[in-house]
């Protein structure tokens, strides 16, 4: 590994988890959700087609921080017995042996303890559960640490919890976006689909009752985007830091997250799966002072372009392979696109895998799991942005051709080895286990609780 560039270069990666971009108002969302993440957009690089490539929490950030799709890393579901193969390096590890000083403030280490290699701090704020880990407690440790280290060369991530479920903003943000009346109206019916669904038990236990149960989709909707500008105003003070510091334009920030959110898309309630826009469009911003142009950019980027992407702006040099390539061509205006189609995996609640081609996606279930939906789905978001019809049937030749694409694009990247999508989907997805569990604390089997579903 050699470094070309010296400069007292800091790296600060910050990724908010569940952040869908399409509720951001940089990403056209019409509610004021994120104004300091709009000042971020606006100084630097705005990357409007930004996917996830395995979702969610576990696979995504395997990926963010290898720069290797789910399928080549092998870890392509969140709660499975999957751990990272040996030899391949992390971005933390990299940068410290690049001389920067490495620090995560983070708790991915209790999911699985790789995400903690290469950091010579690592923060754990573990005064709560993770799920109710609060920007504040990030923030805190954040600045505290900046400080110490601001004239020296480091890499900072940041992970923020906010705004994954249970949506719980400060109380000043509950009912900023909400626009209805009663949330709680036993007349408002919009709540029942997601009584009617196998999932339900755990989703209540600890999404809807921490809410205090509310009727109204659009009232839970509304917490979810106050968590966002809870958790943007965070933004803000680690921005506002960055410039009391005198360290901001020596700075390269990027954001993302790891995955979206489903509010009521497709049937799916207030959490992440199934690979539609919602889940697997995310943000993807990138400043750094006067040495990115600010614009913004059409073009497709992946997950797996992060990793090469810091690694070339800094002028390191590895002998790794990835997945992904370099975003600064693209930012410098040297090439007008780095990749023709997404691949897109899941492996949780379902087991699939998504490959987006132009205006085309083709979503192809391997095992539907909890939920039901049609084994081939085909849709022209050009012309149908929410995916809402499904053109499989109708355009039949289209949708083989992008499924032999597909298939052509799988034997080459898994090399003869088992499809670890298949593999995990025949052990058993991880989130029925979750859903027995819960059944059990209730005295109820999964058969007994499937049978009573279907009079509901």
């Amino acid at each position: 590994m050699k470094r070309t560039l010296r400069k007292k270069t800091k790296v600060l990666l910050i990724v908010i988890d569940t952040l869908r971009a399409d509720h951001l108002h940089c990403y056209g969302y019409k509610k004021e959700t994120s104004p300091n993440i709009d000042r971020l957009a606006r100084e630097g690089v705005i990357f409007y087609h930004a996917y996830a490539n395995g979702i969610p929490t576990t696979p995504a950030f395997t990926t963010i921080f290898t720069g290797l799709h789910s399928l080549t890393h092998r870890v392509v579901s969140h709660g499975g017995e999957e751990t990272l193969p040996g030899g391949i390096l992390l971005l933390s590890e990299i940068l410290g042996a690049n001389g920067f000083r490495t620090c995560a403030i983070d708790n991915l280490y209790s999911i699985k303890p790789y995400f903690a290699k290469g950091y010579e701090y690592y923060i754990n704020p573990r005064s709560k559960s993770p799920h109710l880990i609060q920007a504040e407690e990030i923030n805190r440790e954040a600045i505290r640490w900046m400080e110490e280290h601001r004239e020296e060369e480091f890499f900072l991530f940041l992970h923020y919890w906010d705004p994954h479920t249970p949506y719980l903003p400060p109380e000043e943000y509950k009912l900023m976006f909400y626009q209805g009346g009663d949330p709680f109206d036993p007349k408002n019916r919009s709540m029942e689909p997601a009584k009617r669904q196998i999932p339900y038990p755990f989703f209540k236990k600890w999404h809807y009752d921490l809410l205090g149960n509310p009727t109204d989709t659009n009232y839970i909707i509304a917490q979810y985007d106050g968590e966002i500008r809870y958790v943007d105003e965070a933004i803000g003070e680690i921005l506002e830091t960055l410039e009391r510091l005198g360290i901001e334009e020596e700075t390269l920030i990027i954001l993302t997250s790891d995955h979206g959110e489903n509010m009521t898309e497709h049937n799916f309630f207030f959490d992440h799966q199934g690979l539609y826009e919602p889940v697997i469009h995310i943000p993807l911003i990138m400043r750094f002072g006067e040495k990115l142009s600010p614009k913004g950019i059409e073009a497709f980027v992946q997950h797996i372009d992060i990793m090469p992407t810091i690694l070339d702006i800094l002028g390191i040099k590895v002998d790794v392979r990835f997945d992904g390539k370099s975003l600064l061509p693209l930012m410098r205006g040297d090439v007008e696109e780095v990749h023709q189609e997404i691949i897109s995996t899941e492996c949780t609640w379902r087991a699939g895998i998504a490959i987006r081609k132009g205006e085309w996606k083709l979503i192809k279930t391997i095992d539907q799991g909890l939920y039901s939906t049609p084994s081939k789905e085909l849709f022209n978001l050009k012309s149908d942005p929410e995916e809402k019809e499904n053109l499989y049937e109708i355009e039949r030749e289209r949708g083989e051709d992008m499924e032999l694409e597909l298939c052509m694009w799988l034997e080459e990247k898994l090399e003869n080895k088992p499809d670890p999508l298949r593999v995990q989907a025949e052990k058993g997805l991880p989130a029925k286990g979750w859903v027995e569990r819960v059944l059990r604390e209730v005295n109820l089997s999964w058969e007994e609780w499937v049978e009573r579903q279907r009079f509901i």
